[in-house]
C-alpha cells in the first residue's frame, strides 16, 4: 500500500508541477503581490487535481490538504528558505559569482534547489495522505 501511495504521489507531483505548470506560472507564483498570489493559487489547484487524479480520490479533506500544503511551499519559496537555514546552495549567490566555473555552480545550485523543493512537497504529502486515506 505504501509503495502504491508513494508512486501515485510522485506521478501526480510530476504531472502537476512540471507538465501542467507553464513557464509564466513558474516565474510569477512567488511574486509577493496579488498576481503572484493568484498565479500560485491557480497552480496549486491544478497541481492538486493532478495528484487527486492519480490517487483517484477527490474528497474535500484531501483536496484541501494538498492545496494548503502546496501553496505555501511555492508562494514563499520554502525550498530556498530551507537551504538558507542549513547554509546550503544559493542560486542568487551562484548567479552573482565571478569565479571561473560559476556556470557549473549555478547549474548545481539549481539542481539542489529542485531536489529540495520536490522533497518538501513529496514528504509532506506522503505523511499527510497516510492519515487521510
Amino acid at each position: 500500500m505504501m509503495e502504491n501511495l508513494f508512486a501515485k504521489i510522485i506521478l501526480g507531483h510530476l504531472l502537476g508541477d512540471y507538465l501542467l505548470q507553464s513557464k509564466k506560472m513558474a516565474l510569477i507564483k512567488s511574486n509577493k503581490n496579488m498576481v503572484g498570489f493568484i498565479m500560485c493559487l491557480v497552480h496549486s489547484i491544478i497541481y492538486t487535481i493532478s495528484v487527486c487524479a492519480f490517487l483517484w480520490r477527490f474528497d474535500s479533506s484531501i483536496f484541501l490538504f494538498i492545496v494548503l500544503s502546496h501553496f505555501p511551499i511555492d508562494f514563499w519559496s520554502l525550498g530556498d528558505k530551507w537551504l538558507k537555514v542549513i547554509k546550503g546552495r544559493n542560486i542568487a549567490k551562484a548567479i552573482e559569482s565571478k569565479e571561473q566555473y560559476h556556470e557549473v555552480d549555478l547549474i548545481f545550485s539549481c539542481i539542489v534547489y529542485t531536489v529540495v523543493d520536490n522533497s518538501i512537497h513529496i514528504i509532506i504529502m506522503w505523511i499527510g495522505l497516510q492519515y487521510l486515506l
